[in-house]
Formats: structure tokens, sequence, C-alpha cells
């Protein structure tokens, strides 16, 4: 091996260890793999209901950054199979955006290996791949560091009450307006397009009516979510054996007889429902109630709740009904693009 061989050899793995160890790229820089032949691609991120006239009140998403990780089969004579794509580092980046549609994104790929393209959307107070151990992170990607593949790609909660608003979506691959699909080479392919969507659930709770005497109300869940797949919101962790005890979502001192919460919630679908607790102080007497909701097909059933992945759920009730139940006044699903984020009354 010549001297031209050996500095071109040190040269791609010293670009390759470097970005293993910032964990991505910045939005200028793209390190380029010398060993491999890479085809630069156009991105286009769009964000979901971007063209759909909000409701009055609706809060603006807090998305202000988006991780794009593609991820490349291992070997190409092994089954599409989510175990068999594994990151590509090298071609990740972390872009932080003010408005949408993001379309100054470029990835380089590599030739003749056929990847499919993870996005996520978060706050970049939230989150920073490229200092992921941040002390004031609010959530992990991978259930133990990093992901291995995309068959564990997903999102863990550093704290199971410190709930961010997450979104995400897989690209998908085109020639010129032609879909490919979301399994691609670089070579077939000049653009790729994704739309984020919301993973994270909402959960409002009004109590109204509460009597001066009341000096806190407090909200607790039991079963809290703490990870999920990236792909599509699917739980994969709960409170851990020995965490499993109910879990204080906030505390709030009543002002004109009324109190509010909201807050994200971690998708359970029908896994494991949830059900919330209102303590109730007053004088030296704390009282738990369960807060109670009648059924309703998909959302709540035995008064415990059912969160799903772009779904709003508010509880309303008048103090006097606390040990009685309150209403659920919305169940509202953002594919109608009628809840665009948390809302306070």
């Amino acid at each position: 091996m010549n001297i031209v061989r050996r500095t071109t050899d040190f040269s791609f793995w010293a670009v390759f260890l470097v970005s293993l160890w910032l964990g991505g790229c910045s939005t200028d820089d793209i390190p380029i793999d010398q060993e491999v032949e890479r085809i630069s691609v156009p991105l286009t991120i769009t964000e979901e209901g971007l063209s759909i006239t909000r409701a009055v009140g609706d809060a603006t998403p807090s998305v202000n950054r988006v991780l794009i990780l593609p991820f490349k089969k291992t070997n190409e004579a092994l089954a599409n199979d989510p175990v068999n794509f594994v990151p590509d580092y090298i071609a990740a980046k972390q872009i932080d955006v003010n408005t949408f549609p993001l379309n100054t994104a470029m990835l380089r790929l590599s030739v003749g290996s056929t990847y499919q393209l993870m996005m996520i959307g978060y706050n970049r107070n939230d989150y920073d791949f490229v200092n992921p151990g941040n002390s004031s992170r609010r959530f992990d990607i991978g259930l133990s560091g990093r992901p291995g593949s995309l068959a564990d790609m997903n999102l863990k909660l550093v704290n199971a009450v410190n709930i961010p608003e997450l979104f995400s979506c897989m690209g998908n691959g085109y020639n010129q307006s032609a879909l490919v699909g979301g399994m691609f080479r670089s070579e077939q392919i000049n653009n790729i397009k994704g739309v984020l969507n919301r993973i994270s659930s909402g959960l409002t709770l009004n109590i109204s009516n509460i009597p001066a005497y009341v000096t806190s109300v407090q909200l607790s869940a039991e079963q809290l979510v703490t990870a999920v797949k990236a792909t599509d919101g699917t739980p994969v962790q709960w409170q851990t054996a020995g965490d499993s005890g109910i879990k204080v979502l906030g505390t709030m001192t009543p002002v004109s007889g009324r109190v509010t919460f909201s807050t994200f919630m971690l998708p359970t679908l029908d896994t494991r429902k949830t059900l919330l607790f209102l303590d109730v102080t007053y004088a030296a007497i704390t009282e738990r109630y369960t807060v109670k909701i009648a059924d309703t097909a998909g959302v709540i059933t035995g008064n415990r709740i059912i969160f799903s992945p772009n779904h709003w759920i508010r509880i309303d009730g008048d103090y006097s009904r606390i040990n009685i139940g309150f209403t659920l006044s919305y169940n509202i699903n953002l594919d109608d693009n009628a809840w665009d984020g948390i809302q306070n009354y």
C-alpha cells in the first residue's frame, strides 16, 4: 500500500469516527465518505396541516428543529426488514428551522445502497443530536443510547412526566414527480419529501367552581408510557418495575375557583390505558378522587383513557361532580387539522 492510499484510509476513518462521536452533522457541514461514492439528494420537509387554516386559538406547534437520519441496508441480499437497516450517521443532519416547508437540506447518500429515511421534529431546547447527553434534554433516541437499527428507533423520555411535543415521519423518494417509495436507492431518485406528523397526544383538564377553602389541586396518572417507536408512536416501554406507581403531572392553586391542567402525553393506545387522579387539599386534609368519565368508544373505558398519536382529549367538570364524573368535551384527531397544540381555557 502506497502513501497516498494510507492517507486516504486514514482520512476516511478519521471522518467516520468523528461523525460517530459527534452523533451527526450540522446544517452546513456534511462529512463525505471517501471510500464509497455518494450522491447529493435534495430534501423537502413540510409540517402536517401546513396548508390548512388553523382553528381560532390553536397554538403554533413548537417544532423548530429537525433530525434527518438515513438508515442504510447492511446487505442488499437481506430482507427488507427494519432490523436490517442501520443508521448512516455520516449522512445524518440536524437542522434548525424557523418556518416550514424546509427545502434547503441536501443529503449525501451512498450509491448502490437501499435506504429508509427517518425524520423527527422537536424543539431545539428539548434535544440536540450533536450533544445527546445534554443535561437539559427531555428525550433520548433509542432505549439504550443510539439505535442499532430502524427496528429500535425509539424516542425515550428522560422524565416520565416531562413530555415534549414530538413529530416524526418516514421520507419518500421521488424521481421528479414520480413516487419511488419509502425504500429506495440513491440512484433511483432525485428528491425526497416528508410530512411531519405529531406523535404526542394532548390532555386538558378543566375544573370550575372550586370552593375558596381548597388550597391546591394535584393531577396524577398511573402507567405512564416512557418510550414510543418513532415510526408510528407505538408504546414500547412503560414505567419500569419498582417505578410503576402514580406520578404527579402537576399541582395548581385555584384562581377564581378554577384550575386548568394542560400537558402532552405519550400515546398509550389500548395497551396501557391511563387512569387519572385528583388530590384536593384544604386545611390539613388531602383527599384523592379518581377522574371519572363516561365510557366513549376508542377513548375511555372504565375511566381509563386511551391516548392515541395526534389526539387531544379535553375533560371538563364542575367541582360539585368531582366524585360523580366529568364530561369528555373533545376527542380531536389531528388528521382533521382541528387541533395544533395544547390549548388553555
